[in-house]
């Protein structure tokens, strides 16, 4: 398995990026990106579970706004800030917050161009509706891999066949979800051996760990919106069925 380094990732986001905003004389166009922090009621609603990460404060929704074309990221790094495309071309990679301010401005600008959707989280009675939906497209005799404790994906796919899951959250780690061990993220390799197919959280393109499940030998779908416009330029399947 050949497994690229996150900047390498990076890279070819970027690379992809700047052809874009040249195509469309973006680039020397004084487009400001307006990131902001999104209160759980404002990312997710009111939905009928409150067990989301985003609702134990965990994990936050950031938003950028390009025209009034939204692009959003999870991320456990966030603040306000204002860019210019020319900044995020630019700018180190280095920290969860400096990628996750380059995804969502990103998702924002290739929604904007329409070379992407699905960039805006489903909101209320819907993450709920999404797990249900999954059982229409997983292998119900394969073993699954869920990367990132997503509760409702847990839950349904948990009912039906066999699941392991892998959280970075210590509150998590080695508590019983649904009848599901959640597993430190050391047990990752001896997981993806183990499983016949894996679902992965968009956000592990933010959290740099992206790389391990990439040009896997077994299928990967990443879920959610963090991933919506890295998934197009970097060709991987992708699952978020209620995503705006």
């Amino acid at each position: 398995m050949n497994i690229k380094p996150i900047k390498n990732i990076f890279e070819t986001l970027r690379n992809d990026f700047l052809i874009q905003v040249e195509k469309h004389n973006l680039i020397n166009d004084k487009v400001f990106i307006k990131l902001k922090y999104l209160n759980p009621l404002e990312a997710i609603g009111n939905p009928q579970n409150q067990d989301y990460p985003i609702l134990k404060g965990k994990e936050k929704m950031i938003e950028a706004n390009v025209r009034g074309s939204i692009g959003q990221a999870f991320t456990d790094e966030y603040a306000n800030a204002t860019y210019t495309i020319g900044d995020l071309l630019t700018r180190p990679i280095d920290s969860n917050k400096q990628r996750a301010d380059f995804i969502a401005a990103l998702n924002a600008v290739y929604r904007y161009l329409k070379l992407c959707d699905k960039t805006i989280h489903c909101k209320d009675f819907e993450p709920r509706e999404c797990g249900e939906k999954l059982l229409q497209h997983v292998n119900p005799k394969h073993k699954v891999l869920l990367i990132g404790l997503q509760p409702r994906l847990l839950e349904f796919i948990s009912k039906r066949q066999s699941i392991r899951v892998i959280d970075l959250d210590r509150d998590n780690i080695g508590t019983k979800k649904f009848d599901t061990l959640v597993e430190s993220e050391e047990k990752t390799e001896e997981a993806m051996k183990w499983c016949d197919s894996m679902f992965v959280t968009g956000s592990t393109i933010v959290n740099g760990t992206i790389q391990k499940f990439i040009n896997q030998d077994k299928p990967v779908v990443f879920f959610g919106v963090t991933i919506a416009a890295p998934a197009k330029i970097l060709n991987l399947k992708t699952y978020c069925p209620n995503g705006r």
